[in-house]
């Protein structure tokens, strides 16, 4: 299968979801001495690994206050000293991140959210005949009906920049899990959902230190929280990370070319 979670979408900027998140925002102008040094652009519609965008996390002035960051999608092990050839770990297996060298502090130490509008996953087309090769790849956008947004599990790090000392980079990636229901027939993998009743208890390690316990049901079933997304198949458009805009997100008539939109949908909005 294609990778998984390389690209999503998100409506709001990081001012409005700071609000409606309870969080101090140090993702619309971060403070000195943090990398990015400049706040996610928003709303954006094709956001790709590598990109800055908003994360929320624990770790405020007071006690279990909530903080949105700036993050380079894209984890950075603390550890890692090539500048130049920085990894691109913008996703991570929930099964085995707390094993893997890149996550293993993280896992222990710093949980996140990203939070977004809705994801996007490639499907390859049928072949023109039995046996040829896979027709064109289709995108499809999920999202939860109406204008309800999504809080994808994540882990972060912060890494001391070698070349330069008094700055802190601070980067992130998203936790996947088996796709369930009918999330398989887009792809075998997909983002880690965090319900809100259980945001606080997910950012703060001590009371969930496994992100398999998201999986086993802390915070609600997540088969039907499965059920309840929207597969749209989407503009073409989309695959080439250039473009941007709300068409990117309006559903498709695949009986078309796939290659621009037929609906006229609001774009989703966390």
């Amino acid at each position: 299968m294609w990778g998984m979670c390389g690209r999503f979408s998100l409506g709001s900027d990081p001012a409005r979801l700071a609000v409606e998140l309870d969080a101090v925002d140090r993702a619309t102008d971060p403070p000195p001495g943090l990398w990015p040094d400049t706040g996610p652009r928003a709303p954006r519609f094709n956001i790709a690994p590598t990109t800055p965008i908003s994360v929320l996390a624990a770790g405020g002035d007071v006690p279990h206050e909530r903080v949105l960051h700036a993050m380079r999608w894209g984890l950075v092990p603390s550890w890692s000293r090539d500048t130049a050839r920085l990894p691109n770990l913008f996703n991570a297996r929930v099964e085995t991140a707390s094993t893997k060298p890149a996550f293993r502090a993280a896992v222990a130490r710093r949980h996140c959210v990203v939070p977004m509008g809705g994801w996007y996953e490639w499907v390859p087309g049928e072949p023109a005949a039995p046996g040829g090769k896979p027709g064109p790849k289709q995108p499809f956008h999920m999202s939860l009906p109406g204008d309800a947004g999504l809080l994808m599990a994540g882990l972060w790090e912060r890494r001391r920049d070698p070349e330069v000392p008094d700055r802190t980079q601070l980067s992130c990636t998203i936790l996947t899990t088996e796709a369930l229901g009918p999330l398989r027939r887009v792809h075998d993998r997909m983002p880690l959902v965090v319900d809100p009743s259980v945001l606080d208890d997910w950012l703060d390690p001590s009371v969930i230190g496994d992100p398999r316990a998201l999986v086993d049901g802390a915070g609600g079933d997540l088969a039907q929280w499965a059920e309840s997304v929207e597969i749209q198949p989407v503009s073409r458009a989309v695959s080439n990370v250039r473009n941007d805009g709300p068409e990117l997100v309006r559903p498709i008539d695949q009986g078309g070319d796939g290659g621009g939109p037929d609906a006229a949908g609001e774009p989703t909005l966390f």
